[in-house]
């Protein structure tokens, strides 16, 4: 069983992401980054490239979810059962 359960969630400026994090966080909740087991990126690759590269030093880890065109790095998005 993994620890994360307090999320923090980032999110490309894309409309989609933008509506997806609004869901997720009523859902989820969201949690201070500083309080955060882990940072949920809704986004492309390019995106999570940039999330991984901002939030690198806080050695908090960054799961990402597409919703962007790209998609290589990242694993397929899913709103249900986010803490498995």
């Amino acid at each position: 069983m993994n620890n994360f359960h307090k999320f923090h969630f980032v999110a490309s400026q894309i409309d989609e992401a933008q509506s997806v994090m609004d869901s997720l966080q009523s859902k989820y909740g969201q949690w201070d980054r500083e309080e955060a087991d882990v940072i949920i990126a809704l986004g492309g690759d390019g995106f999570m490239l940039r999330t991984l590269h901002r939030y690198l030093p806080e050695r908090i880890p960054v799961y990402g979810m597409k919703l962007g065109k790209v998609g290589i790095l990242i694993n397929r998005f899913r709103e249900e059962d986010l803490h498995a």
